[in-house]
């Protein structure tokens, strides 16, 4: 309860944005978080991680957003979303080499307090997404070892505010003084 919210709209009246705080009166949260670990499942180096996460998150009382009175009221709160889920593979081929797999969800979330920014696939929106990275780490000896990467394999084109990175690679060399 008793929330600060810092939102941005157009006035046009004044032709311009404008940035206001505004406090929200009441907003009832619920949900459950799923966590799971497991360590050499099945068979020796096969690791497996993952969580889902539920959340019903309301705006229960608000004098308004804008000049409209009660247009928040049963609204989701905003950058909350409704589920959210994880799950991590990692194998250890051998001492020296590790491979993983991560996929990650997240359903679409407002940024306003009236939900009014319906398409999270803008500027200034924030979208639905499902990605999935790969990783692969050798270690050569104590002080050496190389890895190479692959983020959002499947090219999965989701916004936060801003468009996020697409398919991108990366590959480390450590050494270790």
């Amino acid at each position: 309860q008793d929330s600060l919210y810092s939102q941005t709209t157009f006035d046009p009246a004044a032709n311009r944005n404008i940035s206001r705080v505004q406090n929200i009166g009441r907003i009832a949260t619920t949900g459950l978080e799923l966590a799971a670990n497991a360590e050499n499942l099945g068979r020796k180096g096969l690791d497996l991680s993952g969580s889902l996460t539920y959340t019903d998150s309301t705006i229960r009382e608000n004098a308004g957003f804008v000049a409209v009175a009660d247009d928040t009221l049963g609204k989701r709160q905003p950058n909350i979303p409704a589920w959210r889920a994880t799950a991590l593979a990692a194998y250890r081929w051998s001492p020296e080499l590790t491979t993983s797999l991560g996929v990650r969800y997240s359903g679409p979330q407002y940024r306003t307090l009236n939900n009014a920014d319906v398409n999270g696939y803008t500027y200034q929106g924030v979208s639905e997404y499902f990605t999935a990275d790969v990783r692969a780490r050798y270690q050569f000896n104590r002080q050496v070892s190389a890895s190479f990467g692959i983020d959002n394999l499947n090219n999965y084109q989701y916004w936060n505010f801003h468009p996020y990175p697409q398919r991108t690679f990366s590959a480390e060399l450590q050494w270790k003084l």
